[in-house]
């Protein structure tokens, strides 16, 4: 049961004043709404039984000795029967009390419930025992009737000490004991105003003692609740910090990838352009143009690979650091995968690879950033065509949901990902275990600009992959986005 509010925090009738407020507690403890308030009141119960546990197997005997005291005034049948019907009640209340315990931790409506049946047997026991004063009571016996206020104002201490904690129950004990206490001023003899007037100032110290002891028992309760909740909080800072340490070291191994990587793909492109720029520059083969052309080549290629890898960076950079600003524009989505696919085409046939595509009639335009979605497809194609064996097959497809999204996907039957891998692989430089057998693994960023330029534009992305199987990469772009369907066009790159 939840006890993340204090005892201060039980809804009653919006009142003000003293009685408003002493009325107030008493429903309080009568009435719980929430579980928190549950919590309270399942408190205030456990306490208060807690200290009268004892007292009820003690209480027939008390009565007993009671009855064995008045046995000079009083008829025994009637004593029997006053002794008797304590004994019943007290045998009922620690039956209750031992049925009923385990109720209070299942909620609002049972700890409500039980707290109500609490106050009513407490209230049958309060009637019963000062029935003495009725059933006890002898009139012109000035000793009897010393002994039964005495009796009665005993009885009254000890049920402020037992009950104070729940409200409800001890205003019931204080309200019979007073009546009770009144029960001298019937006869108008002297003593017995006397006996009244005691009773009644005793009555009096006895509420003070019991709202003193309630709220010491709140204030406990109030600390105990603040433990618990410091506790958690404990556990919660423990847990957080654990995390945040976690993140720490793996921001830490992150960086040194990082650096090793970047070291790495920074300066194979910059050795290439920086060495057959050098043997162009001194002229190394005399007049041989071919090869000083071809290395021209590799010098360029080189430096588009440099170049895609510093803006693969910048990319990055911006999302993780939420900087990255889109520039929409209207994209006719079919038109811009086609593109994309007939410039792979080469690359395709040289691996030996049937690069296809399948796109749906009438693809509608789209609101996006045309060189994000560019990049998206790029990438998941490179990447297929690179996992892919000689003899495998890609193929890029667009089609309109039921649910008004565009979904983007591309499939190969390569290589695969494990299922272990899956999750790192949308990671900075997340890579599946299958890289170590590719020579040409790249960067490690394609990926995760994937995802990131896809979440950009309130999408997502979704991967099925299976070892020996191949993979599918699927990115959705939100219903929003889509504008208006373009003209029917089947065609299919070869």
């Amino acid at each position: 049961m939840s006890t993340t509010l204090s005892s201060a925090s039980i809804s009653a009738p919006p009142r003000s004043g003293p009685l408003a407020r002493l009325w107030a507690h008493i429903w309080a403890s009568l009435s719980p709404q929430t579980d928190a308030e549950a919590a309270v009141v399942a408190d205030q119960l456990r306490l208060s039984r807690g200290t009268s546990q004892l007292t009820d197997a003690v209480l027939p005997l008390i009565a007993l000795l009671v009855a064995f005291a008045c046995r000079a005034w009083v008829a025994t049948p009637i004593l029997v029967l006053w002794a008797g019907i304590i004994a019943l009640i007290c045998t009922g209340l620690w039956v209750a009390a031992h049925f009923c315990a385990p109720q209070m931790q299942k909620g609002a409506e049972n700890v409500r419930r039980l707290a109500r049946i609490r106050t009513a047997m407490t209230a049958l026991f309060m009637l019963a025992w000062c029935s003495m004063c009725v059933l006890l009571w002898v009139p012109g016996q000035a000793v009897n009737h010393m002994f039964v206020v005495l009796v009665l104002a005993a009885s009254l201490a000890g049920a402020t000490a037992m009950l104070a904690a729940h409200p409800a129950s001890v205003s019931v004990a204080l309200a019979v004991h007073g009546i009770a206490l009144m029960r001298p001023a019937l006869t108008g003899e002297p003593l017995d105003l006397t006996l009244t007037g005691l009773g009644g100032l005793f009555w009096l110290l006895m509420a003070g003692q019991a709202y003193i002891i309630y709220k010491m028992a709140k204030r406990a309760r109030d600390l105990e609740f603040e433990r618990h909740a410091m506790m958690r909080d404990l556990v919660r800072a423990k847990v957080e910090s654990d995390r945040d340490r976690a993140i720490a070291i793996e921001a830490g191994r992150t960086k040194s990838q990082f650096l090793s990587h970047m070291n790495h793909e920074l300066r194979t492109p910059m050795n290439a352009i920086l060495g057959f720029s050098e043997l162009i520059k001194a002229k190394a083969f005399g007049d041989d143009t071919e090869r000083y052309t071809e290395y021209g080549g590799i010098i360029h290629e080189s430096g588009e690979h440099l170049l895609t890898l510093i803006n693969d960076m910048f990319d990055l950079a911006k999302i993780e650091g939420g900087r990255l600003t889109l520039q929409n524009s209207e994209i006719p989505i079919g038109q811009l995968i086609r593109e994309i696919v007939e410039c792979e085409q080469a690359k395709a046939a040289e691996a030996r690879l049937n690069l296809s595509t399948e796109l749906a009639p009438r693809l509608p335009m789209v609101l996006a950033d045309p060189r994000a979605i560019r990049q998206i497809v790029a990438n998941l194609l490179s990447n297929a065509l690179k996992f892919t064996p000689a003899g495998g097959r890609v193929n890029v497809s667009a089609a309109v949901l039921d649910d008004g999204r565009v979904a983007i996907a591309v499939e190969d039957n390569g290589i695969g990902i494990a299922p272990e891998d899956q999750l790192q692989v949308f990671e900075r430089f997340g890579r599946g275990r299958h890289d170590v057998a590719i020579a040409d693994k790249g960067t490690g960023l394609g990926l995760a600009i994937v995802k990131g330029f896809a979440e950009a534009h309130d999408g997502e992305v979704a991967l099925e992959s299976a070892p020996g199987v191949g993979t599918r990469v699927t990115v959705y772009l939100p219903a929003e986005r889509v504008q208006r369907a373009v003209a029917a066009d089947t065609r299919k790159a070869g």
